[in-house]
């Protein structure tokens, strides 16, 4: 089935340039150098993805059209809304009147829709412009479900970062949906971020939990099936809207295991629904740093690539602790083995190769038989292509420190922690080096080398167009200086002129 993304906004926003850059492939530069022409009416083009996307273009001078007449209807069934605004020349309060006509809509046509709010042409205001922006608009959409904010431009120095959102603009369109017969973790966080909703209302309707978690109605019924077989929920109230609350086994479950492993810190920006993009990127090493716990969720060692290193990224991670500049990280391990203790209630056998991702860090979960390995990664890695480095080294830490490990099960304290720590963090590093090596001998690529390779396309392309216009300057220099020897007979030219033609076909056309 396909998916649609709506492109819309005020005129000269730079939604058509937009689409064209990141959707068509077109150079920024040029671009930026030539004005488009306005667009008119719809113009549309088709993604072949995992599904086709199809992406509509509206027009800003008949917006009038689009958001107050019959036409509206080009926004229905549409999975991501695209609204564009010019950061610089447009008034804050038309942006926010705007922004909620787009909402309204939304919520009439397609209520699972993803609104992706671009102010654009940063390169064009100061910061002071910018904060303006970032703190109205997100006053205006506070209660607002499925928004996002997100600063662009398609100069060279923002363009890393602007096709970074048109990722994961995408990755909405191809996102596949949740199924409770997989038992994968997608279930898992989903039931849990359920549960969680359900103990803080105490009752929810099954269309507020359609709208706030974005799910169909099989699938919603699906996973609420799945959780009142476990004995968690109770479903009340006739067939056409039930309501949800916790049973006593789910009340004594929830509140014994799940929240005294801080899950708020977890979902907390699910709760808002309101999230930023930010334009700035952080220079991170590809492996950061790890926790060895039980499977109590006891830390047994953390060990960094630095002393504070994953404090001083995590603190500010807008997915894990926005706003939590004191969180406790030792809490994660807690957190992790609240989450294995609950797959086992969902039959899942273990959370190997599970990861959360932050705007900052990644977390990957290796689970061995009586420890579990929470690493801290580059959100942009190719894991797969270490990864049996990775479980290779902690097998042979639990056996060369077997006797140490031990002792901890008995104690609470592990013997020899400094050596272990320091034979840790040295393996960390030369892990960096290892894997810094691979990308730069393209053994392997990962997500920020590719974007990086993504905006050398545009000066490949300048550079090819450079050569192009030397060589058909040539050409129209050949051609006049032979009109010009064959005027004057000069033999010695012709001659010299008719080489400089074969060396062309040969070079060019061979």
């Amino acid at each position: 089935m396909g998916k649609k993304i709506v492109i819309v906004g005020p005129p000269e926003a730079g939604k058509t340039t937009l689409r064209k850059v990141f959707f068509e492939g077109e150079n920024s530069v040029r671009l930026l150098k030539h004005a488009l022409k306005p667009t008119y009416g719809i113009e549309s083009l088709i993604l072949r993805l995992k599904d086709d996307v199809g992406i509509f273009d509206l027009a800003g001078q008949e917006n009038k059209r689009w958001l107050e007449t019959e036409d509206k209807q080009v926004f229905q069934n549409t999975e991501v809304m695209m609204v564009v605004f010019d950061a610089k020349t447009t008034d804050i309060r038309e942006i926010i009147e705007f922004i909620k006509k787009i909402i309204q809509i939304r919520n009439k046509l397609s209520p699972h829709a993803i609104i992706f709010l671009l102010m654009h042409k940063i390169d064009l205001i100061d910061k002071k412009r910018m904060e303006q922006l970032r703190l109205e608009v997100n006053h205006a959409i506070r209660n607002e479900q499925q928004v996002k904010l997100a600063f662009t431009s398609i100069k060279k120095e923002y363009l890393t970062q602007t096709f970074s959102i048109f990722i994961e603009i995408l990755k909405h369109c191809v996102t596949e949906e949740i199924s409770p017969e997989k038992a994968d973790f997608n279930l898992l966080k989903i039931a849990i971020e359920i549960l969680y909703h359900v103990d803080q209302e105490l009752a929810v309707s099954i269309r507020e939990l359609q709208y706030r978690f974005n799910l169909t109605k099989e699938k919603l019924q699906e996973i609420l099936e799945f959780l009142k077989d476990l004995g968690f929920i109770s479903l009340i109230g006739d067939q056409k809207e039930k309501i949800i609350t916790l049973s006593d086994k789910g009340k004594t479950y929830f509140k014994g295991i799940i929240n005294e492993f801080s899950l708020k810190s977890f979902i907390k920006t699910k709760e808002e629904g309101v999230s930023t993009l930010e334009i700035e990127e952080k220079v991170i090493p590809p492996f950061v740093g790890y926790f060895i716990a039980n499977k109590d969720g006891i830390t047994i060692l953390t060990t960094e690539i630095h002393d504070g290193a994953l404090k001083s990224f995590l603190s500010d991670d807008n997915v894990f602790f926005e706003n939590k500049p004191d969180f406790d990280v030792d809490l994660i391990p807690m957190f992790i083995s609240a989450l294995e203790k609950f797959s086992k209630e969902v039959n899942i056998k273990d959370l190997s190769g599970f990861n959360l991702k932050g705007s900052n860090l990644k977390m990957q979960i290796f689970s061995f038989s009586e420890y579990t390995i929470t690493l801290f990664t580059n959100p942009n890695i190719h894991l797969k292509s270490v990864e049996n480095k990775i479980k290779e080294f902690f097998l042979n830490l639990f056996e060369i420190y077997a006797e140490e490990f031990d002792q901890f099960k008995e104690s609470h304290s592990l013997e020899n922690f400094d050596e272990i720590n320091q034979h840790g963090r040295e393996w960390l590093l030369k892990l960096n080096e290892t894997y810094e090596h691979m990308v730069s001998n393209l053994e392997t690529c990962d997500i920020k080398q590719a974007k990086k390779i993504y905006t050398e396309l545009d000066d490949i392309s300048n550079e090819i167009k450079l050569k192009m216009e030397l060589l058909l300057e040539k050409i129209k220099e050949i051609k006049v200086n032979l009109m010009k020897a064959i005027t004057n007979e000069n033999h010695e030219e012709l001659v010299y002129l008719v080489k400089k033609v074969k060396d062309l076909q040969l070079n060019y056309l061979t």
